[in-house]
């Protein structure tokens, strides 16, 4: 009998995440040739990938290429390497999307991952793995059950700051009110994008990764002062912007407000200093992928 493992896996379209705290850049390079070097580098059938050195573009429904199972690989194999399994192993998988997707691609998504004799090489290890059942759930709801009883007998609003969406919903008595559910597709991608086009006009160029880590407050190269007031001043208005939008959906600020998502917390600091917000909490980036795991283990014991 094979060994069995399940993961929760979160395929953000910033970044790839799972229960175990596995986080990648949700892209890389493909190569029929090894490239010069092998650090993350994924071989499957016959093809090299370098995992994380470069983001893919915004997909919306993943099945429709094999980007999004390549990417699942080296997350699976970081499981399987912590956990110290050898040999073929069957792995149950906890997915998710968008709650206002999620109706229409649930059953899609989860056949995209159902495969068996998956043999590939990572980090120069090889592994044997058949995706013996895959299950989706709800994006930003999955986030919530980590924490679920904090917030079972409250109406909280939750907010999923996600690379390319923003997911928002209530939930009242540990219950999702339908009606509140909306989607806007302008995550924290489109901020970094923004504040990039605005340096360029005066020929500045940053990576997203160095705009990232100054919008959180870290310092990652010594950058003038007028640079870092026009990320300050841009993320202020984003964030600004987004709670005011948020609101003409109905959203009362004055209920608790959980954020989920890597853009949540990159814009932690602005939202925390938001005069619109009254009581808010942060759940970490891997809190949807805790969350798929919490309900995969829930569903696999009835």
């Amino acid at each position: 009998m094979n060994n069995r493992i399940l993961l929760g896996l979160d395929n953000g379209n910033k970044c790839i995440k799972t229960s175990e705290g596995y986080i990648s850049e949700a892209g890389f390079i493909k190569s029929n040739n090894e490239p010069i070097s092998t650090s993350n580098l994924l071989i499957y059938e016959g093809k090299f990938y370098s995992i994380g050195s470069s983001r893919l573009s915004v997909q919306m429904d993943k099945t429709v290429n094999q980007d999004a199972f390549i990417l699942s690989l080296p997350a699976i194999a970081d499981v399987i390497n912590k956990v110290g399994v050898e040999g073929d192993v069957d792995v149950i998988l906890g997915v998710g999307l968008p709650i206002v997707n999620y109706g229409t691609l649930k059953k899609k998504f989860r056949e995209y991952f159902l495969r068996r004799d998956i043999k590939f090489n990572f980090n120069k290890k090889d592994y044997a793995i058949n995706i013996v059942d895959c299950r989706t759930y709800p994006q930003g709801y999955s986030a919530l059950i980590t924490v679920f009883n904090s917030y079972r007998n409250l109406l909280c609003n939750v907010i999923d700051i996600g690379g390319y969406t923003i997911d928002f919903f209530k939930v009242e008595n540990g219950i999702i009110d339908v009606s509140s559910c909306y989607s806007l597709p302008n995550g924290i991608i489109t901020l970094i994008a923004n504040i990039q086009q605005e340096l360029l006009k005066t020929n500045i160029r940053l990576t997203e990764t160095q705009i990232q880590e100054i919008i959180t407050g870290k310092e990652p190269v010594l950058f003038e002062a007028d640079i870092k007031e026009v990320i300050k001043v841009m993320s202020e208005e984003y964030v600004e912007n987004l709670l005011a939008k948020i609101q003409e959906y109905g959203f009362e600020f004055r209920n608790p407000t959980i954020f989920t998502g890597g853009g949540s917390m990159t814009l932690k600091t602005y939202i925390e200093e938001s005069s619109k917000i009254k009581y808010v909490d942060f759940l970490d980036q891997f809190a949807n992928a805790k969350g798929y795991k919490i309900l995969l283990e829930q569903e696999l014991r009835r």
